[in-house]
């Protein structure tokens, strides 16, 4: 499964930015920002898509391509574009404190006294160019295209839309951060593991996408298959707390596990618990699809999970959908819940199991 994750986003003050509990957060994450920028000096970063904001960017910060943060980074053999999430291990801006996370995905890739060499050269790189001097003088640009953004989330009602399916309170937090000199794509941020004073906060990180936009104006942020990041990513946190309460029944179910499939072991999902959660939460999305989108949306997303060998989303969707989303009989969703464990179980049992084996 590609990392979780999440929608973030910053709120500038006069000193720094707030970290105030909003529900939904639209703005650029200034550690985002900082990575970017150092990487597309080293020529580690796709070039940004034309507009205003890009050639400011580039001409303030041009001259600083020989700073030893762009030629670290610069050593780097194969760099990836979601490598700018490390700006989230910066906290406290413009005061900035580094959390050194103990396990990282990309140790792997760099080794671990290099990345952490490479997040304080940095803050360096923060403190000598004098970025927060730049960032502040965006910050209204920053929030006028956040604001815009977030308009269309909420007119959307995605987050009300989640919260009327599951009918019970769960604390989730989104934080969407624009990203204007992205020009590649959009993923999510595993806030928990890159920096954990963040955790509550699903962090989603998108771009600027207009390849042919007129260099003189400004990016416009879009918006686009946010419902499916909705309804997936705030699906695993209502989830949580019912699939640790459940835990001993979802473990009994442990031999459905399809741990032999190329999706699985594309998506690293390497244990049962995890792939029980990743198809109920594919499944309710699904239904929510079914109930909000147009048909072929719906079956496009079904064919998807399908596709990716989430085996069980063919079956639960349409039992989550008349059983529960068309029915009045349960008070909420977690009311509703141990009867997809009690489903799974009736309609694939051991004996069963083992005879296709």
């Amino acid at each position: 499964m590609k990392k979780i994750l999440l929608l973030v986003f910053i709120v500038l003050s006069g000193r720094g930015y707030s970290q105030e509990k909003d529900q939904l957060k639209v703005n650029v994450h200034p550690g985002v920002e900082l990575f970017t920028i150092v990487q597309i000096l080293a020529d580690k970063y796709p070039q940004p898509n034309p507009s205003a904001y890009s050639k400011e960017a580039l001409a303030y910060f041009g001259k600083y391509k020989d700073h030893p943060a762009v030629k670290k980074v610069a050593t780097f053999e194969q760099t990836y574009t979601d490598l700018v999430e490390l700006g989230w291990c910066m906290s406290d801006f413009p005061n900035i404190k580094i959390y050194e996370p103990a396990e990282l995905s990309w140790y792997k890739n760099y080794g671990k006294e290099n990345v952490l060499e490479y997040i304080k050269l940095c803050r360096d790189f923060f403190n000598d160019t004098h970025f927060w001097d730049f960032y502040q003088q965006h910050a209204a640009r920053y929030t006028q295209w956040g604001n815009t953004l977030k308009a269309s989330v909420d007119s959307a009602g995605l987050v009300q839309k989640l919260q009327g399916f599951y009918k019970y309170n769960a604390d989730v937090h989104w934080w969407i951060c624009i990203d204007p000199l992205n020009s590649w794509g959009s993923h999510a941020i595993t806030t928990k593991t890159v920096n954990p004073q963040f955790a509550d906060w699903i962090v989603y990180n998108t771009g600027y996408f207009a390849r042919n936009a007129d260099p003189q104006k400004d990016p416009h942020f879009e918006f686009t298959n946010f419902d499916n990041l909705v309804f997936h990513e705030g699906s695993h946190i209502y989830l949580n707390g019912l699939e640790k309460q459940y835990e001993k029944q979802i473990d009994e179910l442990a031999y459905l596990f399809n741990k032999d499939d190329d999706g699985m072991k594309r998506n690293s999902i390497s244990n049962w618990r995890y792939c029980f959660d990743e198809n109920v939460v594919r499944s309710v999305t699904a239904a929510l699809y079914h109930k909000y989108r147009e048909p072929r949306a719906y079956k496009k997303q079904i064919a998807k999970e399908l596709l990716s060998d989430f085996i069980y989303v063919e079956e639960l969707e349409p039992f989550i959908y008349e059983r529960y989303l068309k029915s009045n009989k349960y008070k909420s969703f977690a009311d509703f819940f141990p009867e997809i464990i009690a489903y799974l179980k009736q309609k694939h049992s051991v004996a069963d199991k083992m005879a296709l084996k």
